[in-house]
């Protein structure tokens, strides 16, 4: 059996609940649709391997695929998973990413039960959400996820919203995170699609939305309102609180399960089937993180003279791979988003300085308040235990 010196911070493990998936949205990872599916077993295997290696926390995240199509297991799942940190004294946090096609009362009681905390993929308005996330037939999917947006809401309680921004949708993106504040998400998070072509127009339009949104940032912050909006509050804090921040770390920090109990750096490592690192029962190999790691170093140069090089995604080896079809070669559409992004939010950032907005001030430089605090004091006010969001 593999050893690994003891760690100090959560070990994040991806458990791929299914191959399988009742949506084809046409930016997604995954190209392939299998039957493969992850037994109880493995996947308790694999925390148990976590635990024994020294994980100080696990943090679960069932995925996919649709992980709901596995509904029966990812219940056994978590209810072991809860014995098992009981047992030994470690936190076990957990979250779900879902599309909400098969959403529904139940489970959104049993989730809340088992302290599952649920991140619905929607992407907005639906003009938008309707381009890219639709059904095998080609069918659009915003009514399934507006109605589990819908029970969501109802509850009071927590939840996440993850949208895809564009080229095809990136005009509804300020109307649809108002949208989706309206309806009761209150963690809001953005990612842009960055295997897109994004042209002129298509990346001066994302500018002009980031402005928009920028000034709902601003009133959401003046009416002190307890929230978590993405791009801005991680890429603020990333110039604020550099500290608190590190790259990601494939196979220290965070562990994708297969089905077949092996262990992957990330989701891209796992859909391509590179670099498998080891095994549920027996943990990952340190030779092969370290030979994982060597393949990641070596970016290009001209990310060493760019400004914004510390605070940008170049470094992701799921978009690296999927863009470029190498880890350390970021594709060119990231260069040109996250340039977009970290330039129009920094001067956001700035005007919201200038006025001294005393919700903005404590966020960013409070010794007091770190990253996810805005999401804590959230689920304070909704007398939610903290346990149930992803602890990092």
């Amino acid at each position: 059996m593999h050893s690994l010196k003891r760690r100090t911070a959560p070990i994040e493990i991806t458990l791929i609940m299914t191959e399988q998936c009742n949506l084809r949205c046409t930016y997604c990872y995954q190209q392939a649709f299998g039957s493969a599916a992850m037994s109880p077993a493995t996947a308790v295997a694999a925390l148990r391997s976590a635990a024994a290696h020294g994980a100080e926390s696990l943090a679960i995240t069932f995925f996919g695929g649709e992980p709901l199509l596995q509904r029966p297991a990812l219940f056994e799942i978590l209810n072991e998973a809860r014995e098992l940190g009981n047992a030994l004294g470690i936190p076990v946090s957990a979250k779900v990413a879902t599309n909400g096609l098969l959403l529904d009362e139940v489970f959104v009681e049993e989730a809340h039960r088992l302290g599952l905390f649920v991140s619905l993929s929607i992407d907005g308005i639906q003009p938008g959400h309707d381009l890219g996330r639709r059904t095998p037939s080609g069918d659009g999917s915003f009514d399934a996820a507006d109605r589990a947006l819908g029970l969501l809401g109802a509850t009071g309680r927590p939840f996440a919203t993850y949208s895809v921004i564009t080229p095809g949708n990136v005009a509804r993106f300020a109307e649809s995170v108002r949208y989706l504040w309206g309806r009761g998400s209150r963690i809001i998070v953005n990612t842009t699609d960055y295997t897109a072509a994004w042209g002129d127009a298509s990346l001066r339009e994302l500018r002009r939305q980031y402005k928009i949104t920028g000034r709902f940032y601003r009133r959401l912050l003046e009416r002190k309102k307890a929230f978590h909006l993405e791009p801005f509050d991680s890429r603020i804090s990333q110039r604020t609180r550099a500290g608190e921040y590190a790259r990601c770390q494939p196979g220290l920090h965070q562990v994708v399960v297969a089905p077949n109990g092996a262990l992957y750096g990330c989701i891209e490592y796992y859909h391509r089937r590179l670099d498998p690192l080891g095994s549920a029962s027996d943990w990952v190999d340190p030779a092969r993180v370290r030979s994982l790691a060597r393949s990641r170093q070596g970016g290009p140069a001209e990310c060493g003279s760019c400004g914004i090089s510390d605070r940008c995604n170049n470094a992701c080896s799921c978009v690296n791979l999927r863009g470029t079809g190498r880890a350390n070669r970021p594709p060119e559409s990231l260069c040109l988003t996250e340039q977009e992004t970290v330039r129009t939010v920094d001067a956001v950032a700035g005007r919201i300085f200038k006025h001294k907005v005393p919700e903005f001030l404590m966020r960013q430089y409070s010794c007091s308040y770190h990253a996810l605090s805005g999401i804590e004091k959230l689920l304070d006010e909704m007398e939610v235990e903290r346990e149930t969001v992803e602890a990092r």
